[in-house]
């Protein structure tokens, strides 16, 4: 008989070679989201406008795919806002697949759930901005503690991580990402990935790929402290 979790599923992505490192994963994206970030490429999926896929074909997907797909990463929206999120993640591993989730770090009781029980096998949060810009960004005020907190449970865990900032030059100055390397620190990967324009935020980026991963190369040589290997996507 087919479980029911108190989640709900907007969509999947059926192959990915870029969202789960080292792995073939399938991306599946929860419904409904507490940020309102202007560049959002999901931005159906944050008031739960997409149509629910429904447990039974996700489980049929996940059958057909056993012999071909090494994980299920876990996007949104925010996987963490909703409460069927462990038991979701057991039932994903029993079937044989490795969990990574995707989170904006603003539900770290979640997060330490995830992790004691051993749920999830890699996780990937964003980090926005510097602190002080976080409700530019996001489009409300939040308290940037709980974020933090986040950031620490993540560090300490053991588990394979990825800290990342979607980047646009409206946004973002130069100076602001590398406050956001220091916030990661020594030791964490850090992305940056470019922001494309949406229909919600249809402005020109001046930031490119290569511009990007220069200037990597130049905070790297000119820090006086160790900063996180900062890749570009």
């Amino acid at each position: 008989m087919m479980k029911s979790f108190d989640i709900d599923i907007g969509g999947i992505t059926p192959f990915s070679t870029i969202d789960f490192p080292d792995k073939l994963a399938v991306v599946v994206y929860t419904q409904g989201c507490n940020f309102r970030c202007l560049y959002c490429h999901n931005y159906r999926l944050i008031e739960g406008k997409e149509a629910r896929l429904s447990l039974a074909s996700l489980e049929s997907f996940l059958d057909s795919r056993k012999r071909i797909l090494d994980g299920v990463v876990i996007s949104g929206g925010e996987p963490t806002l909703h409460k069927g999120l462990p038991a979701f993640c057991q039932w994903i591993k029993k079937m044989g697949f490795e969990v990574k989730l995707d989170t904006n770090g603003t539900n770290p009781l979640m997060l330490q759930v995830l992790i004691k029980k051993k749920l999830i096998d890699f996780v990937a949060m964003d980090i926005k901005a510097p602190w002080d810009k976080y409700a530019k960004i996001i489009g409300r005020s939040f308290d940037t503690g709980i974020i933090k907190e986040s950031l620490q449970i993540i560090k300490r865990s053991g588990l394979p991580c990825e800290f990342r900032t979607t980047v646009h030059s409206a946004l973002l100055s130069k100076e602001d990402l590398t406050d956001i390397a220091h916030i990661v620190g020594y030791g964490y990967p850090l992305t940056f990935q470019i922001c494309n324009p949406t229909p919600l935020f249809n402005h020109p980026n001046k930031y490119t790929s290569q511009e990007l991963k220069e200037f990597a190369e130049e905070l790297k040589r000119l820090s006086t402290s160790p900063l996180p290997e900062i890749r570009v996507r």
